[in-house]
């Protein structure tokens, strides 16, 4: 009797080992900059009646649930969960690397933290803080995200803000202490009062890629609005672009860099500006003339997925790197196809250089 218990035990924890594994769970972490085209994407892997629980739409944190017969056939009808929550950049980056868990959705209005087994970045694995050794990650390159400077619409006369001045401005707006810094004058605006300059915190890619577009080195000096009375106060920096386009939007002082994407929700409120010269056009992306952008990467732990993870992995980045799919409006509102590049780059701001020649 004994040993007919053990060997019931041994049969019961094998088939829960099998129903664990007859699932796959994957967890995507990292760019806000890129939220809408992962979302798109990985709704897009599913076969239709997939199921979705979105607890914070702002920030992406989406899980679906369903099978991907129809995009990935060797999981055949193996259940596949599929988990969106987004962080920035280097602090995704720093997420995957360490198998720091991440908060995610599990059923309406409950979260769970997972271990992320994927995250998006707009910058090369170098570049978070602390860096990661790129030999760390898989990486794959997924397309072309450019970013703008931005001002409130009542900055009237701001249409190009130069290198030199991008780099000043980091460090020299507002006011403190009745102390006024850059006035709008300076980068051609009709008032005489400072403008506000706004941004993101350390951890995220669009920060990192700006700093490094524009050679800012330094610690820079960033405003947001007080959350009582609307009043500007000083920050390390905003979590997402969603916050730090709605401080452009409602601030009749404020400057900014955003992706195209959170741009476009502000477009009523506010006006992209040119740098050095140039205003952003896919045209000046892909032949090198305009040159705040960075890649979007992917990466996974070398080594740290199961196959069928791997499928999932493998399965996203042709969806989105696929010709067709990358010449949508969806895409082309907000990025650069990667068949449009004339030019590349080797690292974040680094010498832009032909592809042709």
């Amino acid at each position: 009797m004994k040993n007919m218990r053990t060997i019931l035990g041994i049969v019961t924890g094998s088939l829960v080992a099998c129903a664990a594994q007859a699932q796959v769970e994957v967890t995507i972490t990292g760019s806000t900059a890129f939220r809408s085209i992962t979302i798109d994407r990985s709704a897009y892997l599913f076969d239709a009646g997939y199921t979705a629980v979105t607890n914070d739409a702002a920030n992406g944190l989406i899980t679906f649930r369903g099978t991907a017969t129809t995009r990935i056939p060797s999981l055949g009808s193996t259940p596949v969960t599929l988990r969106l929550s987004f962080s920035g950049s280097g602090s995704g980056m720093l997420a995957v690397k360490n198998s720091t868990p991440v908060s995610t959705a599990d059923s309406a209005g409950v979260n769970v933290n997972k271990t992320p087994d994927l995250a998006l970045s707009d910058v090369w694995p170098g570049a978070a803080s602390p860096p990661i050794a790129d030999s760390a990650f898989n990486r794959s390159v997924l397309g072309v995200i450019p970013f703008v400077y931005v001002r409130n619409n009542a900055l009237t006369g701001i249409t190009n803000i130069t290198k030199e001045q991008a780099n000043l401005l980091m460090t020299a707006s507002g006011s403190i202490s009745g102390i006024d810094g850059m006035p709008a004058t300076f980068l051609g605006g009709v008032s005489t009062s400072p403008v506000y300059m706004t941004g993101r915190d350390s951890g995220s890619g669009t920060r990192i890629t700006v700093h490094k577009d524009i050679g800012f080195n330094s610690t820079p000096l960033l405003w947001t609005t007080n959350v009582g009375d609307g009043a500007w106060i000083q920050t390390a920096g905003l979590s997402s672009g969603g916050i730090e386009r709605g401080v452009i939007a409602v601030k009749n002082n404020a400057i900014g860099y955003l992706g195209l994407a959170d741009y476009a929700s502000i477009a009523a409120y506010a006006t992209t500006i040119a740098y050095n010269g140039v205003a952003y056009t896919e045209p000046a992306v892909a032949n090198g003339a305009y040159a705040l952008w960075g890649y979007e990467h992917i990466v996974n732990r070398a080594g740290g997925l199961s196959s069928n993870q791997q499928a999932v992995r493998n399965a996203f980045i042709a969806a989105v790197t696929d010709i067709g799919y990358q010449s949508t409006a969806i895409y082309t509102n907000s990025f650069v196809r990667l068949n449009q590049m004339n030019v590349e780059r080797g690292t974040d701001g680094g010498p832009i250089t032909s592809l042709n020649f």
